[in-house]
């Protein structure tokens, strides 16, 4: 599957094509973009855990608390829990997490294929919006998140079994183990330079392929 994804990535770069001079975005649009990332932290992120809370209950809802878990359960429980979570929604999920329903983007979205087709009231903005919403709704992009994923799962259960001191190796009740991955948490949101999550993402062979053909069909 990662071979494939490496192959297609270059689709998503021709999602942004490159701009001329005269292309450049001016400051306040500029701006604008920057802070529509804070649309994550002040709306998306709540859907967000909300999703992934109804996977885990989902999930867990069969299990007891003295049932025991060693690494091999504790990594498939929180892939099918990853699986669920996946499943959920609709295919625009990443969207919907990441930006802002705005009708303007769904109409330039539906004249994109009709070069005739022009809107005076949409702005170098709402077309870098809209190429934005094209790339979160590319199958490359749902690619690479999956396998970011996987990958700190990895990490979350390797840091478990360090933690636990090995005793993860042999088993542990559940009971034992909520409060170990609830201490987790803030490791989560450690800055990019001490979090280990962060780090082994950056540094899987297709991410870093993902944003360099995403940034090199950009202007600088």
């Amino acid at each position: 599957m990662h071979s494939n994804v490496c192959c297609n990535l270059t689709k998503v770069a021709l999602l942004i094509p490159p701009q001329e001079d005269d292309d450049f975005i001016d400051r306040d649009d500029q701006q604008k973009f920057l802070a529509s990332v804070d649309f994550l932290a002040n709306y998306g992120l709540q859907a967000l855990i909300s999703n992934i809370q109804a996977a885990a209950t989902n999930v867990m809802k069969g299990k007891q608390l003295k049932d025991f878990f060693d690494t091999r359960v504790l990594h498939e429980t929180v892939m099918q829990i990853l699986e669920m979570f996946m499943s959920m929604g609709s295919s625009h999920r990443w969207v919907d997490f990441l930006m802002p329903a705005d009708a303007r983007l769904y109409k330039l979205a539906t004249a994109s294929g009709h070069e005739n087709t022009t809107f005076p009231d949409v702005t170098k903005f709402d077309q870098l919006m809209e190429e934005t919403r094209a790339v979160l709704l590319s199958a490359e992009y749902s690619s690479i998140v999956d396998i970011s994923f996987k990958a700190a799962v990895d990490v979350l259960v390797d840091e478990m079994s360090v933690q636990s001191g090995g005793s993860l190796m042999t088993g542990m009740p559940l009971a034992k183990l909520v409060p170990r991955v609830i201490q987790m948490g803030p490791s989560l949101l450690d800055e990019p330079s001490k979090n280990r999550f962060i780090q082994v993402i950056r540094n899987i062979p297709e991410v870093q392929l993902f944003f360099t053909l995403l940034y090199a069909n950009m202007s600088t």
